[in-house]
């Protein structure tokens, strides 16, 4: 069964694991023209569009960076799984090319992956310059709080929730700490956590 839809960008975007169009090198985001970002977003993480499948709407500039709202045309095929229930099963990302939409969720999964592990390093590091400075980690079970105390001395970015939109975790004593991200399935102690944990020495 083929439905064809029209997206808004940022919903095809989440699939194919790019979730900000930048205009990146020296020039203004002020620059990018609705041609140039149509050609972006029709070759967006290795998909080929054709070019007509994607109108752009608006493109709002923000320094260094644009967002793009656009109307994509794209079909998905769905077939029936457990309990004759429907599922999306593929996207068409040009002309008669599909793609499985788990793997690209998995891909997705992996770079989200990758972002909560450095956004944690990133806290870490400033839980350590405040244990330098304090003589101890924070002693809480609360991230919010967490943060509250590092932000913005040790920590110029406010980090509160993980690329899938959960908050972090944080549990801490004077000696040690433990950061956590569920990771993609949003639940908590299962083997896609995203840890990091220091102190104990």
């Amino acid at each position: 069964m083929i439905k064809r839809n029209l997206l808004i960008v940022t919903v095809l975007t989440a699939i194919a694991s790019c979730g900000l169009f930048v205009a990146g090198g020296t020039r203004a985001a002020a620059d990018l023209t609705p041609r140039e970002a149509r050609k972006l977003i029709a070759h967006m993480a290795g998909i080929a569009l054709p070019s007509d499948a994607v109108r752009i709407k608006e493109i709002s500039s923000f320094g260094n960076s644009a967002v793009v709202v656009a109307q994509v045309e794209t079909a998905f095929r769905l077939v029936k799984g457990d309990k004759d229930k429907w599922r999306v099963a593929e996207i068409r990302t040009g002309d008669r090319r599909w793609e499985d939409v788990e793997l690209l969720i998995k891909a997705l999964n992996v770079e989200k992956t990758a972002r909560a592990r450095a956004e944690l390093e990133s806290i870490a590091t400033a839980l350590e310059s405040y244990r330098r400075e304090r003589g101890s980690y924070l002693e809480s079970d609360s991230e919010a709080f967490l943060i509250d105390h590092l932000s913005p001395r040790y920590l110029t970015q406010v980090i509160r929730v993980d690329p899938w939109h959960q908050p972090y975790v944080y549990e801490g004593t004077r000696n040690t700490f433990t950061l956590r991200s569920a990771g993609p399935d949003g639940k908590s102690n299962t083997s896609d956590d995203v840890t990091l944990t220091h102190g104990g020495r």
